[in-house]
């Protein structure tokens, strides 16, 4: 099981979609996916394999920017740990009344994710 993955596929709000782009496959190891998006050209789709889209990069303004960003960790001290060792802005684990333990981390926008531990 990979260290990161992607919840579901997340619509990034960003003014720099070059630079974000960069800073995501630098910091957390996405790629490329080659798929058709609903946000056009204006867009890109991100996953941890060409098989998957973790994250759309696109330009603000859309309506599911108000919605809470998430990707899912095997391990969310080790997940954090790598973060932290790539510069990525963290914050502390937590645990919610569920149990499940997660962290925050923001990119290079100021975007808010978290980062939950699957299950």
């Amino acid at each position: 099981m990979p260290l990161l993955s992607g919840g579901s596929a997340n619509y990034i709000p960003v003014a720099d979609i070059a630079a974000a782009t960069a800073w995501y496959i630098e910091k957390l190891g996405l790629r490329e996916v080659d798929i058709e998006l609903d946000g056009g050209e204006d867009c890109v789709a991100l996953g941890f394999s060409t098989e998957d889209c973790a994250v759309c990069l696109g330009p603000p303004g859309r309506s599911s920017e108000e919605f809470t960003h998430s990707m899912n960790a095997s391990s969310v001290k080790k997940a954090r740990e790598f973060l932290i060792a790539r510069g990525v802005n963290v914050r502390p684990i937590q645990e919610d009344r569920q149990g499940t333990h997660f962290f925050e981390m923001r990119d290079l926008e100021g975007n808010v994710i978290e980062i939950s531990e699957e299950p």
